[in-house]
């Protein structure tokens, strides 16, 4: 996650970044974040499990419309974060087939 906050500090995207964290709606499963993003100071297991739901979506409208710089880097950085989401989700099950 220290990560992801370094990369949206550098490319000035942060505080988009949490403005949509903060008008996550609740459904059914899913908590909304009591606190902001960057408040946070420890993630605990449902906490956990509601950023691994949404991360890869949040990261996504936070890095609307780039630049023509930053179009490589923000898709980089997408791929990235998805596939550790990926692999997050799958290390959970009992059984690899």
């Amino acid at each position: 996650m220290d990560w992801i906050q370094g990369f949206l500090k550098k490319q000035v995207r942060l505080d988009a970044f949490d403005k949509v964290w903060k008008t996550l709606l609740s459904y059914p499963g899913f908590l909304v974040p009591k606190t902001g993003y960057r408040e946070a100071t420890q993630w605990q297991g449902r906490e956990m499990r509601n950023l691994k739901r949404c991360i890869v979506d949040i990261l996504a409208v936070a890095l609307r419309q780039p630049g023509s710089v930053q179009v490589i880097h923000f898709m980089h950085a997408l791929e990235c974060v998805k596939a550790l989401a990926d692999f997050n989700m799958m290390e959970q099950y009992r059984s690899h087939t």
